[in-house]
């Protein structure tokens, strides 16, 4: 029985990993005969993005990055309502694949496992994870970003705050009232503390900056 749980899972988490290093930002950049990672902080992501390349381009990225974990993890989620009662299936816990999304961005195969950090595919797995959470998470982050003006510090705090939420029972509860979590509390919980941990990590350079009082704050903020 365990080891059903965990080759199935596997796979699913293997699957998210090569659709998260599919990597937009590095994508679009190197369209335009240069690469986002040669600029700025060197990251792959909205942040970087936006300070390298404007708005437009940096909700683009933000956008792709955010339904490229939630679209598969609701079409898991979908599948294991519909075919639960199939042995594959049976064991799946949907959030895996939003878990391998999240890896495969920050670690893309695709790109010498140089990506970005994290944060708008984690918005996209708390989304499909659950709606009030989401909305809770937002919040957070963006009251974070007022009174912060930095994105390092509101992108931690909020991801972490977020993460210990999803070990509540409450938000186990029905997504947009169709789609039913159906697993076990408190894994899928666990996995997305998973998530915010992997995204502390990749801010180290952030805490190094902030201490030393040389971390940049978004400009129309200001």
């Amino acid at each position: 029985m365990i080891g059903k749980y965990i080759w199935v899972n596997l796979i699913f988490l293997l699957i998210g990993y090569v659709i998260g290093s599919i990597n937009i930002s590095i994508l679009l950049s190197r369209k335009k005969g240069d690469d986002i990672r040669n600029h700025g902080s060197g990251n792959a992501g909205t942040t970087n993005a936006l300070r390298n390349y404007g708005h437009k381009f940096a909700i683009l990225v933000f956008l792709f990055d955010l339904f490229k974990s939630y679209i598969p993890i609701m079409i898991l989620f979908l599948l294991k309502l519909y075919l639960s009662n199939t042995n594959f299936f049976k064991f799946v816990y949907p959030i895996i694949i939003g878990l391998g999304v999240l890896i495969g961005h920050i670690f893309p195969i695709f790109f010498k496992f140089k990506g970005g950090k994290g944060v708008a595919t984690f918005f996209g797995i708390i989304f499909a994870f659950n709606i009030l959470l989401f909305i809770t998470f937002l919040i957070i982050y963006l009251s974070l970003l007022l009174i912060t003006k930095i994105v390092s510090i509101s992108s931690v705090l909020s991801t972490t705050t977020t993460s210990l939420l999803s070990l509540i029972n409450i938000f186990y509860i029905d997504v947009f009232g169709f789609v039913q979590i159906n697993t076990a509390w408190p894994v899928h919980g666990i996995m997305i503390v998973f998530c915010a941990i992997l995204i502390m990590f990749m801010h180290v350079p952030n805490y190094i900056k902030l201490a030393n009082k040389e971390e940049n704050k978004l400009k129309f903020l200001q």
